[in-house]
């Protein structure tokens, strides 16, 4: 048995109102962002797999970078 019915009650309407988006149909948002303002359009470029290659990138140490960057051949000493 219930303690409190009404409580119980107040409850479940509450879940009710979450559940059925109440809250998000009653104050519509100005602007389709997140709480980061970041927009999902933002969002799926973020997560392209070129922008994660890219950003590994960043991560790399500059002296990591660099050594890549002169180990590489350059175009122009293969036609010479």
């Amino acid at each position: 048995q219930i303690s409190d019915p009404e409580a119980c009650d107040q409850m479940y309407e509450s879940l009710v109102r979450i559940h059925t988006n109440f809250y998000k149909n009653k104050y519509p948002r100005l602007k389709d962002t997140t709480f980061t303002g970041v927009t999902l359009e933002d969002c799926r470029m973020i997560l392209a797999t070129d922008i994660l290659k890219q950003m590994e990138d960043m991560k790399k140490g500059t002296w990591k970078r660099l050594r890549e960057k002169f180990s590489a051949k350059k175009p122009e000493e293969d036609s010479k």
